[in-house]
């Protein structure tokens, strides 16, 4: 799981007498693989359109677009589940379980818990909820869970100063006073994916650290 070590996370746990976070743990891995399944399969399907010529109209091409969102959402949504699921991490390692499992969320931490979590993780969870990937992701995911989908169309562009692909665009939407431009879904699938697997990695392996340090002072 990128380059956060947890075995070297539940080592240091069991040292320092820490509760394990096991079940957190497997929780994000699990949420991890499946973000990347749903982008390998939106890929596959994206892919497979092209194999055989195709008309706008027909069946096909709708039942492609149909099959290539719901794998983008369905890894929009994991991706979304993972940041809280870091921070029931923080939450059994850093605050020993000061928290209720239905207390805990990473906006609560950095809010009402910033005093408690150590500078240095509260500063990278911080930078990952400023972030631009994860304030669409977030949007995007109460948008179309509490209140409408978010429209698409597809789009192609070719020649110099464009992208020079085809595929699928999320429509602009606005969530609490804030308007998300036009999003292609293979940035979210990509990048945005990347930049998820970033800051989270960087999260914890700052936790890692905060408590390798710990124990060396001891």
């Amino acid at each position: 799981m990128g380059e956060w070590n947890f075995t070297e996370l539940r080592e240091l746990c069991r040292q320092q007498g820490i509760p394990d976070s096991k079940v957190y743990r497997n929780s994000l891995e699990w949420r991890w693989k499946r973000a990347d399944f749903h982008a390998e399969k939106a890929k596959e399907v994206w892919t497979g359109l092209f194999r055989a010529p195709f008309s706008t109209s027909d069946q096909q091409f709708y039942e492609t677009v149909f099959s290539f969102e719901a794998h983008t959402e369905s890894c929009i949504q994991c991706l979304h589940s993972m940041v809280d699921m870091l921070a029931q991490i923080i939450n059994v390692v850093i605050l020993r379980g000061h928290l209720a499992e239905n207390e805990v969320s990473a906006k609560k931490l950095v809010t009402k818990q910033k005093n408690k979590i150590p500078p240095e993780i509260l500063k990278r969870l911080d930078e990952f909820l400023s972030c631009y990937e994860f304030k669409y992701v977030d949007a995007f995911c109460n948008t179309i869970k509490h209140r409408r989908l978010i429209h698409s169309m597809l789009k192609a562009e070719y020649g110099e100063g464009y992208r020079n692909e085809s595929g699928i665009i999320f429509y602009q939407f606005r969530y609490r006073h804030v308007t998300y431009q036009d999003t292609w879904a293979n940035d979210i699938l990509q990048k945005y994916r990347e930049a998820f697997y970033k800051h989270i990695t960087c999260v914890g392996v700052g936790i890692n650290e905060f408590l390798k340090n710990r124990t060396e002072i001891k």
